[in-house]
């Protein structure tokens, strides 16, 4: 972008910004910028926060922290608001209430699992510098340097004098200690919040599973997805299932020729950890988490999050995601990752255990199975043919492998969605009958394909009553993906380019939404999120060209 058109970006922007309620615009548009090589645009529509970002530097750890930095100025007090509402959310989560064992988080309970986050960070420097000079390692860093451009962009007036030669490593002596500890509810926003928002699915993992920790029972484990073959296309399509104070938006990003859009769960990350997206080496991806009653989760070890967060940004392959996701296993955020690549019309799906990972791959017929262990262990690849097929892969929460499920003990706490899968997918012919399924409620049984669990009711043998259910949905194609593989990195909030549909908003039973003022948790303190939840299908802009 020349100096020219970001001047007059930014003056687009500061007049839409400026409007009054009389002749306010269609969207609310906010924007930053660095200068003509780092900007990045930001609009609300239909309750969607749909982010876009751009930044092209000589050196790749600089491009990723002016990324970062942009994130943070234009999310700016959200990210305090994400922070304090996933505190929120893993206690109504969890009906044992077992971490934290009261709405706010006290002391006690914050330093704990900040010691936690502090060992799994010191994890991931020393990996950094034992692997120093490899490919993995530069790419780790290069998301590690964006997450501490997102801290100071939320906390500085502008962005630090720091090393990205490579040669440094932003490790726990450069943050003060009061950068090092969780806080809650508090003014200031800590560099280990931001670790805690980005890894708190990897931790609650450890916590659920640690004696005296909380219940397994209030892990994230409820997501619906699928993928399927047309004659001319591959569609995936998602729907996250989470406390309905979750902050999910669209995150885009362009970063020195790497680019991906993405489905994020709130404000503060630096990837999806809803994991539904793609970039632009043709890559399509979704992701479920297991139903998990047992696993042996590591605190020393790359947590799901920065192996997840590789493939999705950088994979070019289906061996490149699988490979990137079985560098280590943590036996934290146990899942099933649906992919697809436009390029070749290859699918896949890995799923994973605390010591097996299991990869399918088909180039359209039947799936062959591969599998990987940890430490030598013999993994059978047997599989529910029912969930696999060759024309489409389900996504229940339920693993395919009868290895996977038998190691985490698995049930299937909602087995209505299976049947509507079978039923409905066959009828999927495009993006618009794929939107119909992805949000398929059953109104006399709310635990659908998208559902919600504060209803009292539904197929489940897990009955609880919860503030949790489907709050977005999302569909993509390989067209889309292919077409992204053409963009330049040109930020312009002008541009036809779309990425993916997205509806922010939970099931409607009996004509209406989630509605925090009518239910049961009125009392909940609402952060930077709405009474009601609810939006409709957008198809979502890209801002590039």
């Amino acid at each position: 972008m020349t100096n020219t058109k970001l001047y007059l970006f930014v003056i687009l922007l500061t007049a839409l910004s400026a409007c009054s309620q009389d002749a306010a615009p269609p969207a609310n548009w906010t924007s930053y910028s660095l200068d003509a090589n780092a900007a990045g645009i930001n609009e609300r529509i239909n309750n969607i926060s749909n982010l876009t970002i751009v930044s092209k530097d000589a050196s790749d750890l600089r491009a990723e922290y002016r990324a970062g930095f942009i994130q943070g100025k234009i999310q700016g007090r959200t990210i305090l608001s994400t922070r304090d509402n996933f505190w929120n959310i893993n206690y109504l989560l969890d009906p044992d209430h077992g971490f934290p064992r009261q709405p706010a988080p006290n002391r006690a309970e914050l330093d704990a699992a900040g010691q936690i986050l502090t060992q799994n960070y010191g994890y991931l420097i020393r990996y950094l510098r034992d692997n120093a000079g490899t490919d993995v390692a530069h790419k780790l860093s290069r998301l590690l340097f964006r997450m501490l451009g997102l801290y100071h962009g939320a906390t500085l007036a502008k962005p630090a004098s720091i090393d990205t030669s490579g040669a440094w490593l932003p490790d726990a002596a450069y943050f003060r200690s009061e950068e090092m500890i969780l806080g809650y509810e508090t003014a200031a926003l800590t560099f280990m919040d931001i670790y805690f928002i980005n890894t708190v699915s990897d931790l609650m993992d450890v916590i659920s599973f640690s004696a005296g920790g909380g219940s397994a029972a209030g892990r994230r484990d409820r997501c619906s997805a699928f993928l399927l073959r047309t004659d001319h296309d591959i569609i995936i399509a998602h729907n996250t299932w989470d406390g309905f104070l979750s902050q999910t938006m669209a995150l885009t990003l362009y970063i020195n020729g790497d680019f991906q859009t993405v489905n994020s769960i709130s404000p503060g990350t630096i990837s999806s950890n809803t994991d539904f997206g793609y970039n632009n080496k043709g890559i399509l991806f979704s992701e479920t988490t297991h139903r998990v009653s047992y696993t042996e989760p590591k605190v020393n070890a790359l947590w799901l999050f920065w192996r997840a967060s590789l493939a999705e940004q950088f994979s070019t392959s289906l061996d490149d995601f699988f490979n990137y996701l079985s560098l280590d296993n943590s036996g934290t955020y146990l899942s099933g990752y649906i992919v697809a690549d436009s390029k070749t019309g290859e699918t896949g799906l890995a799923e994973m255990s605390y010591r097996c990972f299991i990869f399918y791959r088909s180039s359209g017929g039947p799936y062959t199975v591969s599998a990987k262990s940890v430490g030598g262990a013999s993994c059978t690849t047997d599989y529910d043919p029912e969930i696999v097929t060759a024309d489409y892969l389900m996504g229940i929460n339920y693993p395919a492998s009868t290895q996977v499920k038998n190691d985490l003990q698995s049930k299937d706490n909602r087995p209505a969605r299976r049947r509507q899968f079978r039923q409905l997918l066959p009828g999927v012919t495009d993006a618009e009958s794929a939107r119909a399924v992805i949000t398929y409620t059953d109104p006399a049984n709310p635990l659908s394909i998208f559902g919600r669990w504060d209803l009292g009711y539904g197929e489940t043998p897990y009955p609880k009553i919860i503030p949790d259910g489907s709050i977005d949905a999302k569909v993509a194609t390989a067209s889309m993906a292919r077409s992204a593989m053409n963009l330049t990195g040109e930020l312009d909030p002008a541009s036809p380019v779309t990425g993916f549909w997205m509806l922010y908003g939970t099931p409607h039973v009996n004509g209406q939404p989630f509605i925090w003022s009518s239910s049961s948790w009125s009392w909940q303190k609402l952060r930077d999120f709405p009474d009601v939840v609810d939006g409709r299908f957008t198809l979502l802009n890209l801002h590039l060209r």
